[in-house]
């Protein structure tokens, strides 16, 4: 029901807004030019709330590091949805641990959030060890108080 409220609420925001001018898409392209390149994929989905607030979860890839430990990072972001503001605010940023700690060379990432579970996604990660001619799939389950944890069997 709240993911529900939370979505026709984001959709009637985005439906006041004006259209947008030339000028606002110049500002958007600056915008997605000023993304920096280490940045590799990201991400939106699922649905939390708590203490009165509610929004989607958005993870990142970051390629980082030095030349010995260069590679893909992976971080969770909980945004909130404001009926003053169309654009959402971050509440929280946390590394995934549960996957950074795998050393990852690279990878791709989805976030599974079941309409039906508001407060829990899964992050979904692929990567693809070159050496060992294989692909590396990761599922960590995070839930809305900002903490990440690897699912049950």
């Amino acid at each position: 029901m709240l993911t529900t409220i939370l979505r026709a609420a984001a959709l009637m925001a985005f439906a006041l807004l004006p259209l947008a001018s030339p000028a606002a898409a110049d500002d958007d392209t600056k915008l997605v030019e000023g993304i920096p390149p280490r940045v590799a994929d990201v991400v939106s989905g699922g649905s939390w709330s708590a203490d009165k607030k509610g929004g989607f979860y958005r993870a990142f890839v970051i390629m980082s590091g030095d030349e010995k430990n260069f590679g893909a990072h992976v971080y969770l972001q909980w945004l909130a949805l404001s009926n003053d503001n169309p654009i959402p605010t971050v509440v929280k940023t946390v590394p995934v641990k549960e996957i950074n700690d795998q050393n990852l060379a690279n990878a791709s990432i989805e976030i599974d959030g079941e309409e039906n579970k508001d407060n829990e996604v899964t992050v979904i990660v692929s990567s693809y060890d070159f050496d060992a001619d294989k692909d590396i799939p990761l599922y960590v389950k995070c839930m809305s108080k900002p903490a990440c944890q690897a699912p049950t069997p």
